[in-house]
């Protein structure tokens, strides 16, 4: 926020289309009797040859949801 560029701008407004454009879908959250929460991550340590660069991903769930 603090050296945001006209990028990043283009970036939040590609953001905000998205969601109004998906405004009537929702998400579906049922009650299962638990609030656990589980989180999995994976990662690729410079897996990409060209430019040697770490990639992350990460999936929570509260509840099963």
């Amino acid at each position: 926020m603090h050296a945001s560029t006209t990028q990043h701008l283009d970036m939040m407004k590609r953001i905000l289309r998205y969601l109004k454009g998906t405004i009537g879908r929702g998400i579906i959250l049922t009650r299962n009797g638990h609030t656990d929460i589980t989180g999995y991550t994976d990662f690729d340590l410079a897996g990409n040859a060209l430019d040697r660069r770490s990639t992350t991903r990460y999936c929570m769930f509260i509840g099963g949801n």
